[in-house]
């Protein structure tokens, strides 16, 4: 049986890699502040012209997961008002049940995509879905023509308590296919489908009126299944996942400021006003391993420094590392002085050169 979703532990971080069960969902509000107060702070700060990037990946459990599937049955009206929240897969299908025709429609919602401000830039995003050994609801496993289009879902749905005859609405456009089984009978994996266009449109959205995807047949008839493994599923690693690039200071979703940090040099202009930059980095969070690793690049040889940023401009962690022309890799462990903050930003310097990516942290 799936845990409570209203979970209200006393402490809780924020992972952007692997959730834990105990998340508490009032800090979502206080994240997505977060959020835009960093976008205003980076724009408005001439030392973080050069933003990039920022990964993000989401996987989670069954207490925070809401995913489902709903079905109908003709000549049974219960299996249209029937609510499968607490199933560990979602199956798509078409399917006959003593000679009655039934069909099966997939729900999914990472709904921690509220936390990121309305219009931000997807620079990337892929879904990941996995298969299962077996199935109650699809026993004879995946079969026939089974390719599904995913949707994005226009109107709320409650996993606890969403049927077939109360399903919300979806659109086709930019709609994505999802390839079928291609006679894979189970363990059938789907991994990084590319979505961007159509996690774009969810972000364009207002927090409140992103409601996730659609995923069902492409052509609703017998005999076709498909089946995924939802997010409580015993097994972690074949949770829905959904990994995504953001670049949260694009200048259609910044807030202008005037606030000038003290603490870097101003960026060097080259030929044509141009900034020269010869730093390039991602960073990407773990916190379920209390560290962040940042995959920098530099393209000449020089003292290179990487340092951690609060929202407020002050300097929380210094580190020398790696100044020798090409790609690096650089992991930090986060100590709970760095813990204490929301969202802190990274920058890797390299005499005038420099990049920042802002990345969260919640407790």
């Amino acid at each position: 049986m799936k845990k409570d979703k209203a979970v209200t532990n006393k402490r809780i971080t924020y992972q952007l890699n692997i959730f834990k069960t105990n998340h508490i969902y009032f800090m979502k509000k206080i994240n997505f502040l977060f959020l835009q107060s960093a976008c205003a702070f980076l724009v408005g700060t001439s030392a973080f012209s050069q933003v990039t990037q920022t990964e993000m990946t989401f996987q989670p459990n069954a207490c925070h997961g809401k995913d489902t599937h709903v079905n109908y049955i003709t000549n049974n009206p219960s299996a249209g008002n029937s609510n499968y929240g607490t199933y560990d897969e979602m199956v798509p299908f078409t399917w006959t049940f003593n000679g009655s025709v039934g069909s099966c429609r997939a729900l999914i919602d990472f709904t921690d995509l509220q936390l990121i401000p309305q219009g931000t830039v997807v620079t990337y995003a892929y879904l990941s879905l996995y298969g299962k050994p077996s199935s109650l609801t699809a026993p004879q496993g995946n079969y026939g023509t089974n390719a599904c289009y995913v949707q994005r879902v226009t109107s709320s749905w409650d996993e606890n308590t969403v049927t077939w005859n109360t399903q919300p609405a979806s659109t086709t456009t930019n709609q994505v296919t999802l390839p079928g089984s291609n006679g894979v009978q189970f363990n059938y994996d789907v991994i990084d489908l590319n979505i961007t266009t159509l996690l774009q449109d969810i972000i364009n959205q207002p927090p409140a009126s992103r409601y996730g995807f659609l995923i069902r047949l492409q052509t609703e008839s017998t005999y076709r299944s498909l089946i995924f493994a939802s997010s409580d599923y015993a097994d972690a690693t074949r949770r829905p996942k959904l990994r995504l690039g953001l670049n949260f200071c694009s200048d259609s979703t910044a807030r202008r400021g005037t606030q000038q940090s003290q603490i870097f040099t101003p960026d060097v202009l080259g030929k044509d006003d141009n900034v020269q930059s010869n730093v390039s980095a991602l960073v990407k969070s773990n916190l379920s391993a209390g560290n962040i690793t940042v995959d920098y690049a530099l393209n000449q040889d020089g003292k290179t420094y990487v340092e951690i940023v609060s929202i407020d401009g002050a300097v929380l962690k210094v580190l020398e590392v790696d100044g020798t022309k090409g790609k690096h890799t650089k992991t930090i462990n986060l100590d709970s002085q760095l813990l204490k903050n929301k969202m802190a930003v990274l920058v890797v310097k390299q005499g005038n050169s420099k990049t920042a990516n802002p990345f969260i942290i919640s407790q």
